[in-house]
């Protein structure tokens, strides 16, 4: 470092920054022109603006009277652009130029790609500097638009001769129309049709012109409008909260002394220098969707010094998945809405269901075959490998094996984590089902699961009656690896009555367990009358749906993440004045549990229920109309369409050609 002797302060300038242009101030460049060959002399007869593209059009008078303009030249390219008919025709409105030779041209701007941010105008006056920030840096060029228009004009002179001389013997003959019906659009084809350069021309050219009253730079006008590059406000930024050391190292940066031996980081990658000044939340996004795969113990090493682990584990759950005890970026941050992928164009919600498919396949087992994975999301082959190389690499003979290996410390130290993301996969492959149209079946876990290594066996405990039991050495570690919820088990049916040992210690265990088990039920009516029962109809995996998302806004160590079985859910949900329903399910849709609550309501609100319901256990749909007139047959109920339709809504939805469906049966669009 220089000593400040070395370099001493020559001057210091107070800094100002105006805002009052900052969304309005554009720096026009004119790139084919010297800088000592201004336009400041030349008449602008027009200006327009298209706001979104940034796009600018001026139009310029052309001195005819110079010694350098050809006349002849000017009035043949004017003969061409409005043609013959046109010409000479005075001020006709759709005149290209009004007197009968070229006596304009058109200037239009071109996009620079520049972080405009970075650019500021200053004024220097009175010993201060004052910036404003630039919003757009354009450049502007000499625009050939009328020769298309004179080639244009050219054709059509010729097409309408063409026409005319076919039509002056001959009768148009009438001619069948053909009526064509185009099909409903896939959500592939369509963000492919939207990613085409003809799609974003035509979304361009739509956009419209606004007109602009141009000024010189000497007008009135023009000269109050400089005075705003002035700031009138003398406070300081609030925003400055640095030392200066600090202001310099954000505002220069430093050169790397090894700049020229190592490569340049890729685009995708972010320094560590950018992570510490992110929230923690905003540094765990980062390092996932970069990462792609990481191990908790490495994504900790990574944050801050004395990051709290629950603090870091919440925003975690938010971004990422838990497969083989380690954490994977969600399909939703890594393809957000509207995207879509730059090999098949196929849609984020595509690319979302497919890429959890594969990740659910890696909650199963360690190897996937990518053959399977295709057959099943039916993606392109760059995509399938796409998504594969993000968390797996290829190994012989064995396929696509997961990229890291089985966090077995993680899963031993967090088991409530591992247990709610368990519960969230079984959801996520309830709703992969329905939408990859896969046979809901459990899988054996093989080779590696997410589930947490086996602890070591009690010591069985032998009671009067000479029967041993315990809570966990009964479990067979060789045996296939399925769910099973444990329930609280009163161990005085086991010990036959008689008294144990240890009788003292396991009646306060009962007593504790029987506490826990009351407030998880309470805590599961407060949920299913919360958000269940209003929902009217409710399919069980619906059920368990809210349920994951419910555990998911739960802390850490909450009653409901301590081992809630789908058999409790049922119980709740008929607790709490559910009923099961028997109705007709479409094909092709699967079947199971479906729930229905009653709705309050007068008399005819419960007739026009009853006989929707009689509708339902015949046929999977119902039509309004056809609901209308069986009320008005058998109950003698005279209901319009839309007082009908208030009370089907409450358990039913809409689908196409006027059907209705029991909410959480309706078909999806391929089935």
């Amino acid at each position: 470092k220089m000593d400040a002797e070395e370099d001493p302060v020559v001057h210091e300038v107070n800094v100002y920054l105006s805002k009052s242009l900052a969304d309005n101030l554009y720096l026009l460049q004119y790139p084919v022109r010297p800088s000592s060959m201004t336009y400041d002399d030349v008449t602008t007869l027009a200006a327009r603006m298209k706001p979104e593209q940034q796009k600018i059009e001026l139009e310029l008078r052309v001195n005819t009277a110079s010694a350098n303009y050809s006349k002849s030249k000017g009035e043949q390219i004017a003969l061409n652009v409005d043609g013959a008919q046109d010409y000479g025709g005075g001020d006709a409105p759709d005149r290209f130029y009004k007197s009968d030779k070229m006596d304009k041209q058109v200037l239009t701007s071109s996009r620079v790609h520049l972080p405009s941010a970075r650019y500021a105008a200053g004024i220097l006056k009175d010993g201060e500097l004052h910036l404003t920030s630039v919003h757009g840096v354009v450049q502007m060029r000499p625009s050939f638009g009328y020769m298309d228009k004179a080639d244009t004009k050219i054709k059509e002179d010729i097409k309408a001769q063409e026409a005319g001389e076919s039509s002056q013997d001959e009768e148009e003959e009438a001619k069948p129309i053909h009526v064509k019906f185009s099909r409903v659009e896939s959500e592939e084809a369509k963000a492919r049709r939207k990613a085409s350069y003809g799609y974003l021309l035509k979304q361009q050219d739509e956009e419209p012109w606004v007109k602009m009253n141009f000024h010189s730079q000497h007008a009135d006008l023009s000269q109050a409008v400089h005075q705003q590059l002035t700031s009138n406000v003398s406070q300081p930024v609030s925003e400055l909260h640095s030392t200066p050391n600090e202001f310099l190292e954000k505002l220069i940066e430093k050169p790397s002394e090894s700049n020229s031996e190592k490569p340049a980081l890729p685009t995708n990658v972010i320094s560590l220098t950018q992570l510490r000044n992110m929230p923690v939340s905003d540094q765990i996004r980062s390092l996932l969707i970069n990462a792609k795969v990481i191990k908790f113990s490495t994504l900790m090493q990574l944050l801050p010094k004395n990051t709290d682990v629950t603090a870091a584990l919440r925003p975690l759950q938010q971004v990422a998945m838990l497969v083989q005890g380690c954490w994977v970026v969600k399909s939703d941050v890594l393809y957000p809405k509207d995207t879509c992928s730059p090999h098949s164009g196929a849609s984020s919600d595509i690319l979302c269901r497919s890429r959890d498919y594969v990740m659910w396949k890696f909650t199963q087992s360690r190897h996937v075959i990518r053959k399977e994975i295709t057959s099943v999301i039916k993606l392109s082959t760059e995509d399938v490998r796409a998504i594969l190389e993000q968390m797996s690499k290829v190994k012989a003979h064995h396929g696509w094996e997961f990229i890291q290996e089985t966090d077995n410390t993680f899963l031993s130290r967090h088991p409530e984590v591992a247990q709610r993301q368990t519960m969230l996969w079984e959801a996520k492959y309830q709703q992969l089902c329905k939408q990859l149209k896969l046979t809901a079946v459990k899988e054996e876990k093989k080779d590696g699961g997410m589930s947490p290594p086996e602890r070591p066996k009690r010591r069985r405990t032998t009671s009067k009656s000479r029967r041993s039991f315990s809570d966990h050495s009964d479990t067979d570690s060789d045996a296939p690896k399925t769910e099973v919820k444990n329930e609280n088990i009163d161990t005085s049916r086991l010990s036959g009555g008689t008294a144990v040992a240890n009788g003292p210690v396991r009646a306060r265990r009962r007593s504790s367990s029987d506490q826990d088990k009351d407030k998880r039920k309470k805590e599961l009516h407060l949920f299913i009358n919360e958000k269940i029962s209003e929902m009217g109809v409710v399919t069980f995996s619906e059920l368990k749906r809210q349920f994951q998302l419910k555990l998911a806004s739960c802390p850490p160590g909450h009653v409901l993440g301590t081992g809630v079985s789908d058999r409790m859910l049922q119980q709740a949900v008929l607790d709490c004045g559910g009923e099961r329903l028997k109705s007709e399910w479409p094909p092709k849709v699967t079947k199971e549990e479906l729930f229905i609550f009653y709705k309050p309501g007068d008399s005819t609100y419960v007739q026009t229920r009853q006989r929707m319901l009689e509708m339902f256990h015949l046929d999977s749909k119902i039509r309004l109309h056809v609901l209308q007139q069986l009320l008005n047959d058998k109950e003698g109920l005279t209901l319009t369409a839309p007082e009908i339709k208030n009370i089907v809504k409450d358990y039913c939805v809409p689908g196409k050609n006027g059907l209705w469906y029991l909410k959480g049966t309706q078909p999806t669009d391929n089935s």
